[in-house]
């Protein structure tokens, strides 16, 4: 009877340690299933975040570039030696307007548009300089948000004016009299 009495007493306690384990794991997975959503939303929060600065590097590397290519601009624009060829637009399209700053001794020239309509998607701006009474190509231009302030274009050593007319994408060998946008004299 002692024998039986062990045995029971030995699966009472088996029994009171496995309720037992069978608790504890419990409390454990608990646990641990609470931390697991904590570190989730963490790593959710985080991985938040780490977008949100690699937006924020971005738009700021984005205005640095912008940044500097506004001083120069300006180093060009106050520059002694440019001279600041204003284009107003032609009779045809009145309200085109472009500039040109242009270096004589270095022969450097910068074009600024001003406003010009968007060109079809099969046409581009073309810049001439007159030298002489015969336009010469001074090379064409891109429109919209990631253009410069100020586009660096081919360099002449003498001009009388500048005009800008409107092309076939990649330009062409003599002006579109009719297609022209804005001209201006240089000044003096």
């Amino acid at each position: 009877m002692q024998e039986e009495t062990t045995k029971s007493l030995s699966w009472k306690w088996i029994a009171a340690a496995a309720a037992i384990l069978l608790i504890g794991s419990l409390i454990l997975n608990y646990v641990f299933f609470n931390r697991y959503s904590e570190f989730k939303e963490y790593k959710d929060k985080y991985e938040s975040l780490l977008l949100s600065q690699n937006s924020i590097l971005s738009k700021s590397n984005l205005y640095k570039t912008r940044l500097e290519q506004m001083e120069e601009s300006m180093d060009i624009i106050q520059d002694p030696k440019v001279l600041k060829v204003p284009m107003p637009g032609t009779k045809a399209f009145p309200e085109a307007l472009a500039t040109v700053f242009w270096n004589p001794q270095s022969q450097q020239v910068y074009l600024k548009v001003n406003k010009l309509p968007e060109p079809a998607a099969d046409k581009q701006y073309q810049l001439w300089a007159i030298v002489d009474g015969k336009p010469v190509d001074m090379g064409v231009f891109e429109m919209g948000d990631t253009v410069k302030l100020l586009q660096k274009m081919k360099v002449t050593g003498k001009a009388q004016m500048f005009a800008v007319t409107l092309e076939k994408k990649g330009g062409a060998a003599s002006p579109t009299m009719e297609q022209m946008y804005v001209a201006g004299k240089i000044p003096g």
